[in-house]
Parts: C-alpha cells; sequence; structure tokens
C-alpha cells in the first residue's frame, strides 16, 4: 500500500501488484509520495478492503470533498493503465472535480458514454465546500442563481453570512446533523443581497477531519407557491381576512380549549347594512373598497386573541376567545357600531353603512359549532330588522323559533305565485277638493290556503331578503296597471283615474326595471302619467345621490313618483329639492295623533307647506276618524286616503262601487267597515 499526496482537497488510495504502474502514478505532476506529517491531514485514507469486495484488483479510488454530487463507487475508481494516457485521464476527473462540471463527472471511465439516473435529482443542487467553522472555502457554479453572489464573492464568507441568517443557531445545527450522520435535509431560511426572503433545504456531511460540505437546494419558488395556495385556501382575496373555512377551525378550537378554561367563546356575525344595496348599484372596485376600510377599522379593536373574518357576500364574523362575561361581547359590538358612524371616503364620496350585529355566547347560546354559528345568525337577523340603525342583539331562544317560522313563510311563499295565491286589492285615494276618487293604492295580499291572510309586513320583508322581490313587484304592477286600463275603458267616473304602485329600492337598484316598467305599461295599454311609483322615504335616503338617478330613469318615462311615510326618513332637504317626485305622502304615524300631540300637528303642517312650495302634490294616508279628516279639510292637503272612505278593497268591489251613475261618496264610504290597517 503506498500512500500518494493530491492537492488540497483531494485524496487517492490505489492498490497495485503490477510495480510498473507505480511510475504512472507518480509521474503526474501534483503527485508525490507522501512521507511523515504528511499523511495526516492530506486525505488519505485505506480502501484496500473495499477494492477486494469491488474486485478492483488494479486500480485507484478517488475521492474529495469538492465532489458536487455523491458520485458512485464505479464512477471514481478508475482502472490504472500504464502510460501517460491514464495520467491526462486523472487530471481531468481532478479538474472537472475542483470546477464543479457535473456532464464530465457523468462519463468518467475512458470510452464509455454513461449516463447514471441516480444523479440526475443531485444535478440541481448547489455545493459548498467549507472549513470546520463553515467558512466557504470552494463552491459549484450554481451558487450564482442560488444566493445571488458570485463564485468570487461568496468565497471567505461564512454559510450564515452568504444567507444572512443567525450565525451560532444554524452552523450547531449543521454540526449536529453532520456529527450524526443524519441524510435528511433541514429547511433553512435567509435573505438574498436585494432584500428577498429565500429558503434552502441544506444537508451536510463531515468529508473530513476539518472539513464540510453542504448540498443545498433552494425551494423559494415552491415554498412561495406553498404560500400562495395556502392564502387562496385560507384567506379572502378582497379583504385579507381568514375565510369561513378558517374561521370554522378556530372556532372549533377555541370552543375545546374553552372547556378546559372554563372561559367563554362569543361569536359575533356582522351585516354591513345597505352594503348589497351598495354593491349593486356601484362600481365593484368601490364595494370591494368599503368593505376593506370597514375591515380595518374593525381589526383595530380587536386583540390577539380574537379572529376577524369575512363570512361571506357583505357579512364578517368576529371570535372573541376567553371573555369571562357576555358584556365583553356587547362592548365589542357596541365599539364596532362606532366606527360606522364616520364615512368611508372613496375617491371623493362620501360612503355611509350601518351594520347590525348578532351575538351567540358559548356555551349558553349553543354546544356545537354549527349551533352557535346558526344561533349568531338569528340574533344577527332580529338586530336587522331595525333597518338603518346600528344595532347588535344577542342570542334568545325565541329567535330561533321566529328564524323558523321565517324558513317556512319564505318556502311557501315560492309557490304562492304559481298557486295563484296572491292578490291586488285597491284602497281609494280622494280629492278634497273635488271631493271624489282620483286614483287608487295596489296593496298586495296574500291568501293562503292554510293561513287565510298573510299580512304585507311578514311576508314583504322576507321576499326581499330571498331575492323573490323583483318577480313579485312585477306582478303587482303587471296586474295593477291591466285592471286600471280596463276601469279607464270601461267606465268614465275612473277614466282619468291613476294607479300607485309600491316598489322597494332593491326593485329600483334592478338595472332592467325601467325597460320592464316601459314593457308593462304597453302591454296593459296604460299611459305613463297614469302610473305612480311609491317608495319609502327611507329607502330613498340609504343611497340618495343613486336613488336620485335612478328615479330620473323613471321619470323620464312620464312615470310620476310618490315619495312615502314622509317626515320619517330624516331626508336631507338638499337631496329633497333633487328628488324627480310629484307627491308627497304624509306617514300614518303624524295622523293618528291629531287631536293629542301638538308636535305632530305642527309637522303636518310643515310638510303641507313643504309641499306647496316645491310644487309637488301630497296625500295624508291614515284618515279613520271625521276630527281627523276636519284637520285636513281648508288646509294645503290635495288627497286624503283611509278607511275613514275605504279600506282596501278587491277589484270586484271596486268594480261594484263605480257602477252606480254617481256614488255617493261619503255615505257610500261610511258604509263599510272602518278599523285599522
Amino acid at each position: 500500500m503506498t500512500l500518494v499526496a493530491l492537492p488540497e482537497g483531494f485524496r487517492i488510495t490505489y492498490d497495485v501488484i503490477d510495480e510498473r504502474l507505480l511510475g504512472s502514478i507518480k509521474i503526474l505532476p501534483f503527485t508525490r509520495v507522501a512521507e511523515g506529517n504528511d499523511v495526516e491531514g492530506i486525505l488519505v485514507s485505506d480502501h484496500v478492503s473495499g477494492f477486494s469486495k469491488r474486485e478492483y484488483d488494479h486500480g485507484i479510488f478517488l475521492e474529495s470533498y469538492l465532489t458536487p454530487i455523491d458520485l458512485p463507487v464505479d464512477v471514481v475508481s478508475l482502472p490504472v493503465t500504464p502510460g501517460d494516457g491514464f495520467g491526462a485521464e486523472l487530471i481531468g476527473v481532478i479538474n472537472a472535480i475542483h470546477q464543479g462540471h457535473k456532464p464530465s463527472l457523468l462519463n468518467l471511465q475512458r470510452g464509455s458514454q454513461r449516463i447514471f439516473s441516480t444523479l440526475v435529482t443531485g444535478l440541481e443542487e448547489c455545493v459548498l465546500w467549507t472549513d470546520d467553522n463553515f467558512k466557504i472555502i470552494e463552491s459549484t457554479d450554481s451558487v450564482t442563481h442560488v444566493f445571488g453572489l458570485s463564485h468570487d464573492q461568496i468565497i471567505g464568507l461564512t454559510f450564515s453570512e452568504a444567507i444572512r441568517s443567525d450565525k451560532d443557531e444554524l452552523h450547531e445545527m449543521l454540526t449536529k446533523r453532520a456529527a450524526v450522520g443524519v441524510s435528511e435535509k433541514i429547511d433553512v431560511e435567509g435573505i438574498r443581497p436585494e432584500g428577498a426572503k429565500s429558503y434552502y433545504k441544506v444537508g451536510t456531511r463531515k468529508v473530513s477531519k476539518k472539513r464540510y460540505q453542504l448540498n443545498i437546494l433552494d425551494v423559494t419558488s415552491q415554498k412561495e407557491s406553498d404560500k400562495r395556495f395556502i392564502q387562496l385556501s385560507n384567506y379572502d382575496p378582497v379583504t385579507g381576512l381568514a375565510n369561513r373555512g378558517l374561521l370554522f377551525e378556530f372556532l372549533n378550537h377555541a370552543m375545546m380549549r374553552s372547556r378546559r378554561s372554563e372561559m367563554q367563546v362569543a361569536l359575533l356575525l356582522l351585516d354591513i347594512d345597505h352594503f348589497k344595496h351598495d354593491s349593486d348599484i356601484t362600481e365593484l372596485h368601490v364595494s370591494d373598497e368599503i368593505l376593506q376600510r370597514a375591515s380595518e377599522r374593525i381589526s383595530q379593536l380587536l386583540n390577539d386573541q380574537a379572529m376577524l373574518a369575512r363570512w361571506g357576500g357583505d357579512e364578517l364574523a368576529i371570535v372573541l376567545e376567553d371573555i369571562d362575561r357576555p358584556e365583553t361581547a356587547s362592548r365589542v359590538a357596541q365599539k364596532i357600531i362606532t366606527v360606522f358612524e364616520n364615512p368611508f371616503i372613496i375617491e371623493g364620496k362620501d360612503y355611509f353603512a350601518s351594520t347590525s350585529i348578532g351575538i351567540a355566547v358559548y356555551p349558553d347560546a349553543d354546544s356545537s359549532v354549527n349551533g352557535l354559528i346558526q344561533a349568531a345568525g338569528t340574533a344577527m337577523y332580529d338586530a336587522r330588522k331595525e333597518k338603518g340603525l346600528n344595532s347588535y342583539r344577542f342570542y334568545l331562544a325565541e329567535l330561533q323559533k321566529e328564524a323558523d317560522e321565517r324558513a317556512l313563510v319564505e318556502q311557501h311563499l315560492r309557490r304562492a305565485l304559481d298557486s295563484n295565491e296572491f292578490e291586488v286589492y285597491y284602497q281609494p285615494k280622494v280629492s278634497l277638493k273635488e271631493e271624489r276618487v282620483i286614483g287608487f293604492e295596489a296593496l298586495l295580499r296574500w291568501q293562503h290556503p292554510e293561513w287565510a291572510t298573510v299580512s304585507p309586513g311578514v311576508f314583504i320583508p322576507i321576499a326581499e331578503e330571498c331575492g323573490l322581490i323583483n318577480q313579485i313587484g312585477d306582478w303587482v304592477l303587471t296586474d295593477a296597471c291591466k285592471r286600471m286600463a280596463q276601469w279607464s275603458r270601461e267606465n268614465k267616473q275612473l277614466a282619468d283615474c291613476s294607479i300607485a304602485v309600491n316598489i322597494s329600492a332593491k326593485q329600483l337598484a334592478d338595472p332592467k326595471f325601467a325597460s320592464r316598467v316601459t314593457t308593462i305599461l304597453e302591454e296593459a295599454g296604460l299611459a305613463a302619467s297614469r302610473l305612480e311609483l311609491e317608495l319609502t322615504e327611507s329607502s330613498v335616503m340609504e343611497d340618495p345621490e343613486e336613488c336620485i338617478r335612478l328615479l330620473q330613469k323613471i321619470h323620464d318615462l312620464g312615470v310620476k313618483i310618490s315619495i312615502d311615510d314622509f317626515g320619517t326618513g330624516y331626508s336631507s332637504l338638499s337631496y329633497l329639492r333633487k328628488l324627480p317626485m310629484d307627491c308627497v305622502k304624509i306617514d300614518r304615524s303624524f295622523v293618528i295623533e291629531i287631536g293629542s300631540e301638538q308636535s305632530a300637528e305642527s309637522i303636518i303642517h310643515a310638510i303641507l307647506v313643504l309641499s306647496s312650495e316645491l310644487g309637488v302634490s301630497n296625500v295624508a294616508e291614515g284618515i279613520e276618524t271625521y276630527e281627523q279628516l276636519a284637520f285636513f279639510e281648508g288646509s294645503h292637503c290635495d288627497v286624503i286616503q283611509g278607511y275613514y272612505f275605504s279600506k282596501p278593497i278587491s277589484a270586484s268591489e271596486v268594480e261594484i262601487m263605480f257602477s252606480q251613475p254617481k256614488p255617493a261618496l261619503h255615505s257610500h264610504f261610511e258604509s263599510l267597515s272602518l278599523g285599522r290597517y
């Protein structure tokens, strides 16, 4: 056995029986026979036993910690032949290793074009060779791609300096893994020269007493892809908040932790009121911006233990963990309500919104995740009934009963149209000056086969919520217009009467509503001036500027516009003067206080004067007594409507009423039953 010293970083062990071959090795320009202390540290080892097992009786075994890949034994075990050819080949091998030239390393045996599939996965790695302090001695060419540093820049740096990581912790970890011979790569995070984060998988092995080899794979792209996937899977793309799935998981864990800590968990579901309406009538990016701004305001109110998520549509959800009493949740709800007091300023415009909050507390409301969510949703619906007002509600058992009843009404409502259960009733509108009927208000009635008559106050809000209002509204509009056109043709007393139909803000916001009104009028044969659409003042004030624009489109058709429940919607006078309206209807809540509340009478007088100054007509609705009628006689009131003259009656009753040549107004109307409606 003879030892030969090579350049630092290489070692060669050979077993030569034929002494003539020894000369072929000794004549290499970089070799010498190792002497004395040269052996230690020159990386010389005995592989004689390995040769015999692999049947390399006459050959050498070349190793180097500079090898960029782990080469199989049959690649680096070269048969030794006499002459200069072997020396040249050995020099080529050493140069290929030194320069990290991987293709050359796959074709090391003379005359062979061997491709080793076992090496393919390793070719994407970068390899560093370091001293025992992880100071980089050499690297492969891929170092520039992996680290963003050139070969010259990285030489002399420690590995931690190259990736800008914590030196002590990283080097200690690598040393331990190399010591125990663990082949599995570890995850290491670094920073590239331009400041971007980078992620690596690093394997380490000790190739000599004072040398390490690091095999490094850049997995930054994979990590970023994983992060994007996680982001898309668990977070809302508009707000960046956790989505429903992640919140469900968080809530489940919070409830489990609560069982151990004996603390409570509160779930708050928030509906941003009027947001659906906004998203129907504003540009999408503005609606998204409103939701983002609202989320930012709310998140600033929450501590680190709370989770804010987008529940869906215009709804957000909050989980409050480790609360000791329900009042904690109510305080949070009150703070949230205050953030909606100021407008959202977007592109120079003010957008107002309010919120309805439902609160369910675990374990009082329910002991399951789904049950708690349902309880919070029920409470939110109850809060939402105070439309236009910021409010919150806790879940109560009776609220669930109401929710079940609403679901049943919706189920029956969906088949009511097909089953011909709807009927339009008509309430006369009487001119005080002419003492005659000048029009009717069309009022929808639902004649349920089992429940008898269902109040509009019950089913109209449900129809709006479940998306049936447009379909039902079109049916009412069509029936009323056809009926009015028929009466005009068949009865001279009704020839110039108009028909008033109530519409909701959701109907008005439909982009096709104006065209449908035109079609309905044409098919019915009714002049546009004979149709009056009534919209409540509160619905107008949800978004006055947009409502003015939409109402103007309807008004341009020749259709009259009436503002219902006037005096209850907190109208701004600046908006009021811009509304394309033809009539205001004094709300019944003021009329019923005539004779008992001076303030109500003052408001009525103010509305009458205001309508006169604005050049629009007025209607006093809810007239039930002679005292109320007498209050309006001699005033600026144009039209009255109420049970004192007639309750809402069916179409056939209208035809009977006007079958006489000249029906007596007071005596005939008074003979009908009086009462509230």
